[in-house]
């Protein structure tokens, strides 16, 4: 089993996001955009979620992480490697 990541959350306009966007920060200052949703994130969601990559990374250039708890679909997550952006689901927010 992974070890659990431990994430602090922070306010998106330090890093160029959107303001409605939830973000967090780990240790090694990667950063998470965090998707808490019942319902499975589908490639709408993953367009939306690239988006944001891309507007963080005109402001920081470190690598950027998807913290869900919901399932993703096997196009969507397919397409967030391909815009180098992986998916984590073992994380807590402090």
């Amino acid at each position: 089993m992974n070890n659990i990541i431990k994430l602090k959350e922070i306010n998106p306009l330090t890093v160029g996001a959107p303001p409605r966007s939830k973000l967090a920060i780990d240790l090694n200052k990667n950063i998470y955009i965090v998707k808490n949703i019942k319902s499975r994130i589908i490639m709408k969601d993953g367009m939306k979620i690239v988006d944001i990559a891309k507007s963080i990374q005109a402001q920081k250039s470190t690598k950027k992480y998807l913290a869900t708890t919901a399932p993703v679909c096997s196009k969507t997550k397919k397409y967030l490697e391909e815009n180098q952006i992986k998916t984590v689901s073992n994380y807590i927010i402090s």
